[in-house]
């Protein structure tokens, strides 16, 4: 592997099962964090409708308030850690062409082909009255869903590019333990970077230049990509210390110190709060405990038990971007099948998980079949 910037090598890393089976599912989990929402009490997709029973629906609100907190952290931190032998083969600038081409193409490929179906439902919940045409509607609001992580991601990959640009040479990869005093400065910076952001951007609010619908947690995708480049260099991945997984589980009980001592009422939106309230600042060191501590449980788990390959297991890891890119019409198309069925919300969320899953693996899979996508997905 080169260490100077001008000189490519042509050497491509070996793909890391579990590292595969992870991705798997997270995709899954994301599956599963679109297929509650429509069923839970907040208004967070297209064709949600009010839950009959607000309390039935608790259980789908908890799933997607835990999701939240670590695994869009997670994929970035994963698409960090690929990111700098990407650099290291092909040079900054060509690393920079082809993520435009793996990263970009795809985002424009949802926001042509896939957004219309994605945003029809919110588009026919709209007064008849005053409901403009689809095609004026279509390019007057920018409702993205998923694809936020796409375009957010790019940015990140070109800017990455463009750091490695600058700079003469780059850092070398070698092996160096991962300690626990890292992984709790990194804790605490997180919270502290948090805690600060939110100050200007609060907990639950919604940027809409950029459609970002969780623009608070942007510190924490930031740091988790870079996270994710030092974990390259220092092959903190390939060989995580072995009580990782077990001081991972320490930390998630301790995040349950600051929730009970006050953050929980950070949660929502409350008038009583300032925006520097130490209720916020014991929310973000929740979010962060609970989010370092689950990633690192997930990592030792997936490297020691599931860190094998099959057909199977394959075929899903190969076909996960394109779940990611497809699924969220496809939710909303069972959502509009499922509308008549009289059930309660957590039996409606698992039979739409089933049927959206294997539906978006199923058309990804095909679509993979044509060469063009494939190049591309």
């Amino acid at each position: 592997m080169t260490t100077q910037l001008g000189v490519v090598s042509t050497s491509r890393p070996a793909r890391i099962f579990h590292i595969d089976n992870l991705r798997v599912f997270l995709t899954f989990l994301v599956v599963a964090h679109h297929s509650a929402a429509p069923y839970g009490n907040l208004p967070l997709w297209p064709n949600w409708r009010q839950p009959a029973s607000a309390s039935a629906a608790l259980p789908l609100d908890l799933l997607i308030l835990v999701d939240q907190t670590f695994f869009m952290g997670l994929f970035f931190l994963l698409s960090g850690f690929f990111a700098p032998a990407g650099v290291d083969r092909r040079g900054p600038g060509k690393f920079a062409v082809e993520r435009l081409k793996r990263v970009g193409i795809p985002f424009l490929a949802f926001v042509v082909l896939l957004r219309p179906l994605f945003v029809l439902p919110t588009y026919l919940d709209l007064p008849s009255a005053t409901r403009p045409s689809f095609a004026v509607y279509y390019f007057t609001s920018w409702l993205i869903g998923p694809a936020w992580f796409l375009e957010v991601l790019l940015i990140f990959c070109l800017a990455y590019a463009l750091l490695r640009h600058l700079r003469t040479t780059a850092e070398p990869v070698r092996s160096r333990p991962l300690r626990r005093r890292d992984l709790l400065a990194f804790v605490l910076v997180l919270a502290a970077a948090t805690y600060a952001w939110r100050i200007f951007v609060p907990f639950g609010s919604y940027e809409p230049v950029l459609a970002l619908p969780s623009p608070a947690y942007m510190p924490q995708y930031v740091l988790f990509f870079a996270a994710g480049v030092a974990a390259y260099r220092r092959r903190w991945l390939m060989s995580l210390p072995r009580r990782s997984g077990w001081f991972g589980v320490l930390l998630v009980v301790v995040s349950s110190v600051p929730m009970a001592l006050g953050g929980y009422r950070g949660l929502a939106a409350s008038g009583d709060l300032t925006v520097v309230s130490p209720v916020h600042l014991a929310l973000a060191l929740w979010e962060s405990l609970f989010a370092v501590g689950v990633i690192l449980v997930l990592l030792r788990v997936f490297e020691r038990f599931v860190a094998g390959s099959s057909p199977l297991s394959r075929y899903l890891a190969d076909n996960a971007f394109a779940v990611y890119l497809v699924h969220a019409p496809v939710i909303v198309g069972v959502v509009a099948v499922l509308h008549p069925l009289d059930a309660a919300p957590v039996p409606k969320f698992l039979l739409t998980l089933v049927l959206a899953a294997a539906g978006s693996w199923a058309i990804s899979g095909a679509l993979r079949r044509i060469r063009a996508v494939r190049a591309v997905v």
